[in-house]
């Protein structure tokens, strides 16, 4: 029994440049462009406030995304993970990297600290599924990996 999982996670630019992107499926270049695509088409002509999330379908899977300062998140599931499940990944994802910067960020600042990110969304998702969503938890499972600056 098939009970879904997560496809994929990306951070663009507002102008859909990629400054992150993680696909836990097999995929060719031309399905991960096709991705890309339509998670942009999706995003171009929509102005949402941060933290407003925004459902769009892929294939037979759906998507979420949420815009924060000048980065853009997305994130794409299906079966148990829904348009509230993905979301309320990102919106962890976000909070837990601001808290761990200690302010907001920007496209500038995420690059910036591109380590931290790649730690945070390990912590959440694992090979496509759902870590975990507590913000300490979270933090406590990253410094035991021991950041290196």
């Amino acid at each position: 029994m098939d009970f879904g999982r997560i496809h994929c996670f990306i951070a663009t630019t507002k102008f859909g440049e990629v400054l992150y992107e993680r696909f836990y499926d097999r995929l060719t270049e031309q399905e991960k462009a096709d991705i890309r695509c339509s998670f942009k088409f999706a995003s171009s002509n929509v102005r949402l406030k941060d933290g407003q999330d925004l459902v769009g379908t892929y294939k037979l899977a759906r998507f979420v995304f949420v815009p924060y300062n000048d980065v853009q998140f997305f994130m794409m599931g299906s079966g148990e993970y829904d348009e509230l499940a993905l979301s309320d990944s990102i919106k962890v994802i976000i909070k837990t990297f601001s808290e761990m910067l200690g302010k907001g960020f920007t496209s500038d600042v995420l690059l910036d600290k591109y380590h931290r990110l790649c730690l945070v969304v390990d912590e959440v998702v694992n090979e496509g599924l759902l870590e975990n969503t507590e913000i300490e938890a979270i933090k406590k499972g990253i410094k035991s990996k021991g950041v290196w600056e």
